[in-house]
């Protein structure tokens, strides 16, 4: 796979609907894609909640088009160091 189709399958995506077992996000090409929720979440009390509140702030998250799966490392798990000039 070259690497622009690879870097074409993380997307960024507006939460548009939650569900208790999928979430139903928008990209910046208003493609809707329907994510299931991860497995690492289903004892994670705070995972629906949370998503509840990334879809009414409008955040844009980061979403792998192509396995339909939220990504669970982005620029937040960076550390700070790696950003100082």
């Amino acid at each position: 796979m070259d690497t622009k189709n690879k870097n074409q399958e993380i997307v960024s995506a507006q939460i548009v609907a939650v569900q208790e077992q999928t979430i139903t996000v928008k990209t910046e090409e208003n493609e809707v894609i329907e994510v299931a929720r991860p497995q690492s979440t289903k004892k994670d009390a705070l995972f629906i909640q949370t998503m509840k509140d990334i879809l009414k702030s409008g955040i844009w998250i980061p979403v792998n088009k192509k396995l339909k799966q939220l990504l669970r490392y982005d620029w937040f798990e960076t550390p700070i160091e790696q950003y100082s000039f």
